[in-house]
């Protein structure tokens, strides 16, 4: 442990001193790198899995790891992680699992042609404002200093509140309904895809999961659906995540002290409302209402 936080400290020193000499050219250069690092990757994959940040993405990706371990023997600590299921049983597709900011630099979302156009796409949906909140803490507990002008992230945002953040335009609220609004035409032309709601996954995950997976062609058991959402239970996850179970850091607690910089949080339906006052809350609903394409449903979701 004590060499990790050696080398996360040596690699901020690394990246504080090369954005003083470098600026924004170091920004272009690793965004460059990126995307075309994350093209190779879609290439390569069988399934694109798309989300905005903090939309329960990795609760998703945990879920179906647990499947296909239950089904092929798999070690209970692999997450899928592009290939690495695959490498242990050809049966298993490759993966990409990503936000697609990086390849939509190349190919605007919604590009024709587009290069997710002959993979299996899933795109998660999740309510605009409990991702915005979400991502408010994921940003001031996870993501560290050095690395937001590489993400175009604001630098300051540790004195935002919620419902700053959530006003906050290249973070907030309005930029996740931008997100799913260019998604949402690039879907419906899409001639392989799957549409999937957090807010059904958590209500219902067997169906939800039985419908991804006739949608990736596979079969389970009904004891593995209901293990697998068992597994990934967010008491379960948390405890797992507190003891880096996965040995991912993408699974590990920032400080086991703070609740809110585990990446499994709260994952609470509608818990935006647990951090705004009545007019705030109202605010919020009346964008939804207003700006989000309604093929994502969530007009009528009132959570």
């Amino acid at each position: 442990m004590s060499s990790q936080r050696s080398t996360s400290k040596l690699a901020a020193t690394a990246n504080t001193a090369s954005r003083l000499v470098f600026g924004q050219a170091r920004v272009k250069a690793y965004r460059w790198v990126k995307s075309r690092i994350d093209l190779k990757r879609l290439v390569a994959a069988d399934v694109a899995f798309v989300s905005y940040a903090k939309a329960g993405r990795t609760w998703t990706r945990v879920m179906m790891s647990r499947l296909y371990q239950l089904k092929y023997g798999l070690p209970a600590e692999a997450i899928i992680e592009r290939d690495n299921l695959h490498a242990m049983n050809s049966k298993v597709p490759v993966f990409l699992f990503t936000m697609g900011n990086y390849i939509a630099e190349r190919y605007p979302v919604g590009s024709s042609p587009s290069p997710y156009d002959t993979k299996k796409l899933i795109f998660l949906a999740r309510h605009p404002a409990d991702t915005a909140v979400s991502f408010h803490f994921h940003l001031n507990n996870r993501i560290p200093q050095h690395l937001r002008d590489l993400k175009r992230l604001p630098q300051n945002t540790g004195d935002l509140d919620v419902f700053a953040h959530l006003q906050e335009p290249r973070i907030g609220l309005a930029h996740v309904i931008d997100y799913m609004n260019a998604w949402a035409p690039a879907l419906a032309r899409h001639p392989n895809h799957l549409l999937l709601r957090y807010e059904d996954l958590q209500s219902d995950p067997v169906p939800q999961l039985k419908a991804l997976a006739a949608f990736l062609d596979e079969s389970f058991t009904e004891e593995q659906y209901v293990e697998a959402v068992d597994f990934a239970s967010f008491d379960k996850l948390k405890q797992k995540e507190a003891g880096d179970f996965f040995g991912n850091s993408r699974l590990q607690a920032g400080d086991v002290s703070n609740p809110d910089s585990y990446k499994v949080r709260r994952g609470k339906v509608g818990g935006y409302r647990d951090y705004l006052t009545p007019e705030q809350i109202a605010w919020v609903d009346d964008e939804v209402t207003a700006k989000l394409d309604p093929s994502f449903g969530y007009q009528s979701l009132r959570v």
